[in-house]
């Protein structure tokens, strides 16, 4: 990951690609959606939280964004979800939080989280995107936490 050059500037904070399951329709197999996380909050003074923006929705109109939420989990193993029962809950999350229905990309979370490695950091970590179904929970979208 951290081998090789590159010409892409950092961004700051962490990222999330969540590539789609089999659960997810959608034209194009290739697309990914973004989760882009900041505790950059200068521009929001009295704010503590931490920004999220979610790119990539547009075109997925099949589920509804208000019906997701997001999850963070303990581990960074992808094959961890295969291995659950269809429809399990996944084990208590490191931390969720819903989709509002906003059209907004960008949303604000209450609470200040870790970006960074460590017991509390999220780099590394397991990220899933999440909705229900008359079965239990569905997980639409999946990938890694890193460096942005």
């Amino acid at each position: 990951m951290c081998l090789g050059n590159s010409t892409r500037v950092s961004q700051g904070g962490s990222i999330a690609v969540l590539r789609p399951t089999r659960h997810l329709e959608q034209a194009d197999t290739n697309a990914h959606m973004l989760l882009l996380f900041s505790n950059r909050t200068e521009a929001l003074i009295g704010c503590a939280g931490i920004q999220v923006e979610f790119q990539g929705w547009e075109g997925k109109s099949s589920v509804r964004r208000d019906r997701c939420w997001v999850v963070i989990h303990h581990d960074g193993d992808l094959s961890a979800s295969e291995a659950l029962p269809p429809n399990a809950l996944p084990q208590k999350p490191l931390f969720s939080f819903s989709l509002d229905a906003a059209s907004t990309q960008t949303m604000q979370l209450p609470q200040r989280l870790e970006l960074g490695v460590g017991d509390a950091g999220l780099i590394g970590r397991r990220v899933s995107l999440m909705t229900s179904s008359r079965q239990g929970p569905v997980t639409l979208a999946e990938g890694i936490m890193g460096w942005n």
